[in-house]
Parts: C-alpha cells; sequence; structure tokens
C-alpha cells in the first residue's frame, strides 16, 4: 500500500517513515497536492508548530478528503478548526480548538493511559506515547470523538469521522502497541 506522508518541511518525519514500512506501508514523502493522486492513504504527521504547518496543510484538504488519512500529533490538531498554538486556521473538520493542556508538566511527554469509551476499530485502550503542549478539549457526546487522555482534564486522543482518523499520541514511538496500530489503520484504509 502506497501511503503519502506529507512533509511541512519544518521536523523529521524518519520515524513515522519507518513505522509504516515496519507496518507494511510503502511510504513516500509528498510535499505538494498533486503528489497525492497516486497515494493509496495519507499520513498527516506530528512534528513542527501550528502556524507554520497550517500554511502547508490547507493545500491538502481536498486530498485528505479524497483518501483514508491517519492524522499524528499536530497532524490531528490540524483537522480542527483552530490552535491557541500562534494562531492559524485547520482545516475544521472536526469541532474544537486546541489549547494549552492542563498537565503537571507541560509539554506532557510519556506513556499514558488512552480511553476508549465505545471501542473503535483501530484504536484500542492502552498505553501510548505522547509528547504535547497544546490539545482539544474532549467533547462528551460528539460521536467523532472516540477516545480520551486524563491530564487534569479530559482530552481528545483520537477522532474519527469517514476514512478519517487522528491520534494525539505518537503511535511511530509507542513500541508494539504503536505499530499495531499502523497496521489496523492499514486494513481500514484498504477497507
Amino acid at each position: 500500500m502506497r501511503v503519502g506522508v506529507v512533509d511541512y518541511t519544518v521536523g523529521n518525519i524518519g520515524s513515522v517513515l519507518n513505522a509504516l514500512r515496519r507496518a507494511g506501508a510503502g511510504p513516500v514523502i509528498i510535499r505538494r497536492p498533486e503528489e497525492a493522486r497516486d497515494a493509496d492513504a495519507l499520513v498527516l504527521p506530528g512534528v513542527g508548530t501550528y502556524a507554520a504547518a497550517c500554511r502547508v496543510v490547507r493545500e491538502f484538504r481536498a486530498a485528505v478528503l479524497e483518501r483514508p488519512t491517519l492524522a499524528i500529533c499536530l497532524g490531528m490538531q490540524l483537522l480542527f478548526e483552530g490552535s491557541q498554538e500562534g494562531g492559524g486556521r485547520g482545516l475544521a473538520l472536526f469541532r474544537g480548538v486546541a489549547e494549552r493542556v492542563e498537565a503537571r508538566k507541560v509539554p506532557h511527554i510519556g506513556w499514558t493511559y488512552t480511553h476508549v469509551p465505545r471501542g473503535h476499530d483501530v484504536v484500542q485502550e492502552g498505553y501510548y506515547y505522547y509528547m504535547h503542549g497544546y490539545g482539544v478539549p474532549w467533547r462528551e457526546g460528539d460521536e467523532s470523538y472516540v477516545a480520551y487522555v486524563q491530564l487534569g482534564k479530559k482530552y481528545a486522543a483520537a477522532v474519527s469521522r469517514g476514512a478519517i482518523l487522528g491520534v494525539q499520541f505518537h503511535p511511530e514511538r509507542s513500541g508494539r502497541a504503536g505499530i499495531e496500530l499502523i497496521r489496523r489503520f492499514l486494513m481500514w484504509a484498504r477497507a
């Protein structure tokens, strides 16, 4: 399966490429929307700053809507309406705005338990690796919010609608659980 990894040109995406290979995908770096045409699925990686990544990702809105997409950390935040981190408008595919997290230590870094209250085909409950200073508050009753992490208050850990899946944690840094999540995403994308 050919997976296009969007390069915002502001961070290292090597660990995402390696994790996709371990999960059985053929990742390719894409920098322009027309390069997404040959991809079976897309990944919006979790590197960079919100404002800089917004400028790039808005060009990919049509591509995201046309094929299965996995958005990681910052990539997930880009799916929302906006962020308090340096401003910028997101893709507004989900309701909500990223705000500074209320963790004991910010940025919140480390393995943290992820709750999936209603179950999901791709995201399973368990420990995943997080590295973020901003998060989208959990919206009780919103069916597109499928998992949360408790950091003083609940923050969205995963959102899903149609063929789009966003995760706040880093599956590429989450060991076996993360690789399994990527494998499940690839199977979900093929279906």
